[in-house]
């Protein structure tokens, strides 16, 4: 395979999943949470890519091209299932990010993480996309501008935007969990 690259100047689809894979995987995973079915939106990102590698022209980085693709990708899935009703499933992936410490620290780490991911599947998906790149991925505002293709202060409002509505679906959806008498004290009826 590298004889191809080398011969046709331009990676092999193994190498570039090879290369990008682990990369999409996490980015992915950070903008639809730690769900399961990230791994459908993973290979459509793939199948995207392995069909568009001929006419990539190399005017970017193929860093940079692969990770576009994501996002155009992710945002196409996410418009599909905007405001769907479904809950949203931790993989065992974050349970062990949150499962460091003491149980009780475990149990509100994951509740957080779910709360988190919930609020986050309500947002607009560019509202959505640019809070993830911006706050969870600490890009700064004129990368995330550049990657997303939009003028700095249209992602700056974005960003603002969702994050102001993240903040109170958060609250919202912690005042909601708070209300129930069974999560409360570890008691019950």
């Amino acid at each position: 395979m590298a004889l191809i690259e080398l011969l046709l100047g331009r990676p092999s689809p193994e190498a570039v999943v090879r290369d990008y894979g682990p990369q999409v995987l996490r980015q992915l995973k950070r903008i639809f949470g730690p769900r399961a079915d990230v791994d459908d939106v993973y290979q459509a990102v793939f199948v995207e890519v392995i069909r568009s590698l001929p006419s990539f022209a190399g005017r970017s980085q193929l860093k940079t091209w692969v990770h576009r693709i994501t996002l155009n990708v992710a945002y196409q899935e996410m418009r599909l299932s905007y405001r769907s009703k479904g809950g949203t499933e931790l993989d065992e992936e974050a349970l062990s990010l949150s499962a460091e410490g003491d149980p009780e620290t475990s149990a509100v780490s994951r509740q957080e993480l779910e709360i988190l991911y919930a609020a986050l599947e309500e947002l607009d998906p560019k509202k959505r996309i640019a809070v993830v790149l911006h706050d969870i991925e600490d890009k700064p505002l004129r990368e995330v501008a550049e990657i997303l293709g939009r003028p700095l202060q249209t992602v700056a409002s974005q960003v603002r935007s969702g994050r102001a509505e993240l903040a109170a679906r958060v609250a919202g959806h912690r005042g909601s969990v708070s209300r129930l008498p069974a999560q409360r004290e570890g008691g019950g009826r």
